[in-house]
């Protein structure tokens, strides 16, 4: 499986400059977003999965920073991972999961930003764990993760 967003006139256009790539970014992701918080899925994918492109390229750029960079990313496939799972389709979650877990475990060689990189493979599993219980069917969830029951007034 290969997931690929951008046609190649835009990511050569997009990748051409990276305050260009950080706009569309920013704008794409909060489209993508949006599009999530009014159930839109199938509608968000194509943004969120531009945006998770342009996050992969600005990370390899180190742009504006390696920390904002790699936020940036983790934060890009968290918001995709979600929005395929909220479509149903739990393969394309984990193959974005794996391809940016891989991604981001290349980074760990630089010992400089270790920690961070480290944190943002853990968030991107956790993630994935989390959903991947509520989206079991309830009778085989880990109790550890159904939220407390609420507690209503007692009748008299």
């Amino acid at each position: 499986m290969n997931l690929r967003f951008l046609c190649a006139n835009h990511r050569l256009w997009l990748m051409s400059d990276t305050r260009r790539a950080e706009q569309a970014w920013q704008d794409w992701l909060e489209r993508g977003n949006l599009l999530c918080e009014e159930g839109q899925y199938a509608q968000a994918v194509p943004f969120l999965g531009c945006a998770f492109e342009l996050a992969d390229f600005l990370l390899s750029e180190r742009a504006p920073g390696f920390s904002v960079a790699v936020m940036r990313f983790t934060d890009s496939a968290r918001l995709l991972m979600e929005a395929y799972r909220q479509r149903g389709e739990s393969g394309h979650a984990n193959y974005v999961l794996v391809t940016s877990s891989s991604r981001l475990a290349r980074e760990l060689a630089d010992r400089s930003h270790y920690q961070l990189t480290a944190d943002c493979i853990r968030t991107l599993s956790a993630g994935a764990a989390i959903a991947s219980a509520y989206s079991a069917p309830p009778s085989s969830r880990s109790p550890s993760v159904l939220p407390a029951p609420s507690m209503g007034s007692a009748s008299q």
